[in-house]
């Protein structure tokens, strides 16, 4: 008899990443986002969330531009913009 096996990871979203996992990248970049601030991004923007057990995934890509987007707004406000 053949065993299935269950992915923890969701198929619906191409580069599933955990907040804290999320959160842990942006801090080796030196861009340190709080787990908190991810999630209002996610909120903000409306970003795709899978829910598997207790764990929720968000995809890696949509909160990469989620910041870009954040960082070029902080960016043109400071008077460093050209």
């Amino acid at each position: 008899m053949a065993a299935t096996h269950y992915s923890p990871l969701p198929e619906q979203i191409e580069d599933p990443v955990t907040y804290q996992e999320a959160a842990a990248l942006f801090a080796r970049t030196g861009h340190d986002a709080p787990v908190s601030t991810l999630r209002r991004w996610a909120k903000e923007d409306r970003l795709e969330t899978v829910k598997s057990g207790r764990t929720v995934y968000v995809s890696w890509s949509d909160l990469l531009e989620a910041h870009a987007k954040r960082m070029a707004v902080k960016l043109r406000a400071s008077s460093n913009w050209p």
